[in-house]
This record gives structure tokens, C-alpha cells and sequence, in this order.
């Protein structure tokens, strides 16, 4: 059964998801369903229930309709999603795995556009974080997802927690990530994404990820 796309005014609620691969090894979709019992979310994706089309600012700024990932080489995917991300209040980051040192997208984009991320994938996530304080809501944290709705309404509806959790903005990043950016600005070959996939890859291939970040530490410095 094919899911079914409902057409409505966008922002109805305070979360924004938006992926399209919908069988991952971090059982994504399944979690998410889960979630969507207890709190409002918006579903601008291909997985799960009630996905909406997108609005048509979006359209614009991407210059496409397409949500599909796969096709992301033919329309302008990261502009509208950050555009997206930029209204809402928090932003689902699941990873499609939960490996060690695999970050993506998924997380810088919503830091990046002023939304919270709620994150779950890498274990060391918090070596991979630009904030000294809480800048993510951690999926780990919670028992089940209904737990980690009722926290969630509690950041939307309480302002000064909400805004603790953009604090770092105004503060100097951590030392350790700025390591890791000086050392991506000073390369031309491989972005941070590619680094990242191909240190995935090769724990997939059976290298220890231990022997791997040792050797990415020589280059940029502890993280």
C-alpha cells in the first residue's frame, strides 16, 4: 500500500521530518512511528504516514518537487531542506546506522539552519558536537519514544529550556571541533560527508574504528 500524501498548510507542528530511505539498519521508520503516536510531526519525506507535499517556497528554492535523495544530483535538495529546517523548532537526525564516528547531514543541517536536532546514531556523537552545552536532544537518553515525546513538549513549551539548547551559539565552539574544521578547510579533495562515508566503509569492511580515528587524529589533532 503505497503511503498517502495530504495536502495542508505547512508548519502544524514543531518537528520537520524529512528522510527518504525508509529501510535502514537504525530501524528509522520503525521508531518513528512509534514517536508519531504521542507528538505532532511533520512529515515532508517518502517514509511513514501523512507525508505532506512540500510548500511551495520550497518548490522554489530547490527548484523541484523531488524529496527523493536518490535524485538529489538533479535539483538544489540541501538549499530547501535547510530552508525547511530553518521553521521548525526541532528536526529529526536519525542515522541510517548507529556507527561509531558516522555522521551526516542529518545533524549538521538543522545545527546549521537553527534547529534542534534529535539525534540518534554514532555512540561518540558528543566527539563530533560544535557545542560546549546541550545542543541536541539525544534519543539514547529516553527509554521509549513516548518518554522522549513528553521531554520534547517540555523543551517546545518552556523557553528558557528551549533556548538552552542554542546557548552555544553564542559561545566559542569546543576546541576539538574546531580541529576538525580547520583541518576540512584546509583540504580541497574530499569534503567532511566523504571522509566520513569512507570511514564508515571501511568499518564495514572489518577495520577497527579505533585504528581508524587514531590515524584521522594525527592529521587534525585530538577530537
Amino acid at each position: 500500500m503505497q503511503n498517502q500524501i495530504i495536502n495542508v498548510s505547512h508548519v502544524q507542528a514543531p518537528i520537520l521530518w524529512m528522510n527518504s530511505n525508509c529501510k535502514t539498519i537504525s530501524k528509522r521508520t520503525e521508531y518513528m512511528h512509534e514517536l508519531m503516536k504521542y507528538i505532532d510531526i511533520d512529515n515532508y519525506g517518502t517514509c511513514g504516514n501523512n507525508i505532506r507535499n512540500l510548500p511551495d517556497h520550497i518548490v522554489k528554492i530547490q527548484q523541484s518537487s523531488n524529496r527523493n535523495l536518490k535524485d538529489r544530483g538533479s535539483y538544489s535538495w540541501e538549499e530547501g531542506k535547510l530552508a525547511l529546517s530553518n521553521e521548525y523548532l526541532f528536526t529529526i537526525a536519525i542515522e541510517n546506522s548507529l556507527n561509531y564516528d558516522y555522521v551526516t547531514e542529518k545533524l549538521w543541517h538543522p545545527l546549521v539552519a537553527g534547529s534542534i536536532p534529535i539525534y540518534l546514531g554514532a555512540p561518540n556523537i558528543e566527539d563530533w558536537l560544535p557545542c560546549k552545552t546541550t545542543c541536541i536532544i539525544d534519543l539514547r537518553n529516553f527509554q521509549a519514544p513516548k518518554d522522549a515525546a513528553l521531554y520534547i513538549r517540555k523543551v517546545a513549551t518552556n523557553r528558557t529550556l528551549y533556548e538552552s539548547y542554542h546557548q552555544w551559539r553564542n559561545e566559542p565552539l569546543r576546541k576539538n571541533f574546531q580541529n576538525i574544521l580547520n583541518y576540512f578547510q584546509n583540504i580541497s579533495d574530499y569534503s567532511l560527508d566523504c571522509i566520513l562515508c569512507d570511514m564508515s566503509y571501511q568499518v564495514g569492511q572489518g577495520e577497527n574504528p579505533i585504528e581508524i580515528k587514531r590515524k584521522l587524529k594525527t592529521m587534525i589533532g585530538h577530537f
